[in-house]
């Protein structure tokens, strides 16, 4: 027994020492419940509750287009945007914006919606007109006027059901009201005759229809779990490279071989950066292995293969940049800490709060607003958006350029400020 109680009071005084150390053990999983509580919230939540940002472009200019503009604008879930730079948008505008993410829904009203509607009503209601003896409205045969709907290839499926669900009861209550106007123009009790006919096929050339972004021929890629979770998990999985470069850093720091290698005149830059470009390289190779993985392996237990996108090789530098910010990440936790105790809480909660707040466990776009701009500090989230501009809208170099200058900036600010750190503990002594 006494033993026992001298081993806890032995291992109490070993973590007294180290407060910092001890209050990270109570301080992060604290700011990973805030976190994951914020990030997990909007998949417990229905889409219906939900608002996005619309993009809505009117080749029709008529009644029904300004229904369900009015019907859009009126609802809680979307916020259209019908106008760029105070012109109204195009549907090439549209389809531009979101091939780029900026957006992830948009609606094309084509040209002649209201008239094909007005037409489909005035059939109906011609087909009541002669159950109750009334005269006839003006048809013609009826022709497709469906309103095209539009998708960021990123959306996940149950996103896309969801907002087309959503969209097209707002068709559904504008053709309703139309119908309802030409009825009364034919005057009379036409309750008892409404009664029995079959609105949905009176409109079957009325409603929503999918579309793919781009018109070229070839095979198209949306999003599934192959395509999000190989690419996802190879980055979360990369920064984890910071828990060995941290490590080796303060261990290097405590048994005094950093101090024999700062006593070399100008060695310490050059063995900093050496360490760095070795562990870019071993991550690099580990992204490689990941995606290998999901071309080659993943079919084999019957899941879809990964779909490399149209520029493959754009992956190599966008791997290197990811692979950079993940090592200089690790090497400032290893600079920043004093003790392993500090540095491997901090730095392997923090990875986790990065990736959730950077949409590798959940859309970014389901995330709250605030969030969504904190997203923006996360590199898990630059890497993973510079990789589904690859692999999901087949982007080239030019649509990354963004993603490689963020990831290289945090990477080379991470890399500055360890050095700096270590120069002031250096001149402390």
């Amino acid at each position: 027994m006494k033993k026992i109680v001298a081993t806890i009071i032995k291992e109490w005084t070993l973590l007294r020492r180290d407060v910092g150390g001890f209050a990270l053990l109570f301080l992060m999983p604290a700011m990973l419940i805030v976190v994951m509580a914020l990030v997990q919230d909007a998949p417990f939540r229905d889409y219906q509750e939900m608002r996005f940002e619309l993009l809505l472009a009117d080749d029709d200019g008529g009644s029904l287009a300004k229904e369900i503009k009015a019907g859009l604008k009126e609802s809680k879930n979307f916020q259209v945007v019908d106008a760029i730079d105070g012109q109204p948008l195009t549907e090439q505008q549209l389809k531009q914006l979101l091939q780029k993410g900026k957006y992830s829904i948009g609606i094309v009203i084509p040209r002649g919606a209201t008239a094909e509607v007005a037409n489909s009503a005035n059939m109906l209601a011609n087909t009541v007109s002669e159950k109750i003896g009334l005269g006839k409205l003006p048809t013609r045969e009826s022709r497709d006027a469906y309103v095209r709907m539009y998708f960021d290839p990123v959306a996940k499926p149950a996103f896309r059901v969801s907002i087309s669900n959503a969209l097209d009861k707002y068709i559904t209550y504008s053709c309703s009201k139309i119908l309802v106007d030409r009825l009364s123009k034919l005057g009379g009790d036409t309750s008892t005759a409404i009664a029995g006919t079959d609105f949905k096929n009176a409109f079957q050339g009325i409603g929503i229809k999918e579309e793919p972004l781009s018109e070229e021929k070839g095979p198209k890629y949306l999003i599934n779990s192959v395509q999000h979770n190989v690419p996802a998990w190879a980055i979360f999985g990369m920064f984890f490279i910071l828990l060995p470069v941290a490590s080796h850093t303060i261990r290097e720091r405590e048994e005094g071989s950093a101090l024999r290698l700062e006593l070399i005149p100008n060695a310490y830059r050059g063995v900093a950066l050496g360490k760095i470009l070795f562990y870019t390289i071993v991550c690099t190779a580990q992204f490689a292995c990941m995606l290998a993985i999901g071309v080659w392996l993943l079919p084999y237990v019957g899941l879809p293969s990964l779909y490399l996108g149209e520029h493959p090789l754009v992956l190599v530098p966008v791997a290197v940049l990811i692979a950079f910010a993940a090592t200089s990440f690790g090497y400032f936790i290893g600079a920043a800490f004093k003790t392993i105790n500090q540095a491997l809480p901090f730095g392997s909660i923090g990875i986790v709060l990065l990736s959730a707040i950077g949409g590798i466990w959940v859309p970014i776009e389901l995330l709250p607003q605030a969030l969504k701009t904190v997203a923006l500090i996360s590199p898990l989230h630059w890497g993973l958006d510079a990789v589904h501009q690859v692999i999901l809208r087949n982007g080239s170099i030019t649509d990354v350029v963004p993603h490689i200058v963020v990831l290289f900036a945090f990477g080379t600010t991470m890399w500055l400020i360890s050095v700096y750190l270590n120069r002031s503990r250096r001149y402390s002594f």
